[in-house]
């Protein structure tokens, strides 16, 4: 059975209800992203941004609204430490151009896996706004940024949520997966190392990550040079499984030669 996202998931239930439901996916939405701008979560939860900083106001004590972001209420002595988590996390720029570069692979009508990660939003930014495609996701900051996309029809692996790497995880999720065929996958790491392979930090992403690669026609890797030599704790994959590797200007040359050695194609 396949999990489709549906934003209309609150209707027909009491106003108090509704409201505690949105309160509650804001904080889990914020436990590791620090900071969603408004429009994206007013839009998720399917209510005005009006009614979305009428709730906020209410919980001063939960939520902070600022530059148009909201983020978990903190200590005025951390301001400092949310204006370096607004500018994003590390490799800003370079995770940027991979994602202006990965997505201009994708075509209408293609049905493609968009892998949790800070790099994958990227790519969903720079999708065209008319571009008709299917996404199928298990993350919910990927979420977030694909429910703007109007001509998206959006698949959603459900079950326990993650906090940590805001993935969702179920053991029936294979089983929807298989029901699936992909145009692409594209696939995030946090190291990729030629002798010891493609890795991340959770083993609860590897399940998910080898079975799209095994089940769809292009595998995409997506990872800007500061991963490559890199080894992390959970082994999923080696680099000769991807068909197209997407880095920046800064990926290794010893890494093209081997990309190109694979019989892949690098993409900076």
């Amino acid at each position: 059975m396949l999990f489709f996202y549906h934003i209309h998931s609150t209707i027909g239930m009491p106003v108090d209800s509704k409201k505690s439901d949105r309160i509650k996916l804001i904080q889990q939405a914020l436990h590791d992203q620090k900071a969603i701008h408004l429009k994206e979560m007013a839009a998720l939860l399917d209510v005005s941004e009006m009614t979305l900083r009428r709730d906020l106001t209410r919980h001063p004590d939960k939520f902070h609204l600022l530059g148009g972001h909201i983020t978990l209420a903190f200590d005025p002595s951390e301001a400092s430490d949310y204006k370096v988590t607004e500018q994003g996390t590390r490799h800003v720029e370079e995770k940027r151009r991979v994602g202006k570069l990965a997505a201009a692979f994708i075509q209408p009508g293609d049905t493609v896996f968009f892998d949790c990660g800070t790099t994958i939003p990227f790519v969903i930014d720079f999708i065209p706004d008319e571009l008709e495609f299917t996404a199928v996701c298990n993350s919910l900051n990927v979420l977030l940024k694909l429910q703007q996309k109007p001509n998206c029809s959006i698949v959603l692996c459900g079950g326990t949520f993650h906090r940590k790497n805001q993935v969702f995880e179920h053991h029936s999720e294979a089983t929807i997966l298989d029901g699936i065929r992909l145009t692409w996958a594209f696939v995030s790491a946090a190291g990729v190392s030629d002798e010891l392979g493609v890795t991340c930090f959770n083993f609860n992403e590897v399940e998910v990550k080898q079975k799209v690669l095994r089940q769809a026609r292009h595998c995409m890797l997506l990872a800007d040079h500061s991963k490559f030599d890199a080894v992390r704790t959970a082994y999923f994959a080696t680099l000769q499984d991807f068909h197209v590797v997407v880095s920046d200007k800064k990926l290794p040359k010893v890494y093209r030669d081997l990309i190109e050695g694979y019989g892949a194609r690098w993409v900076v």
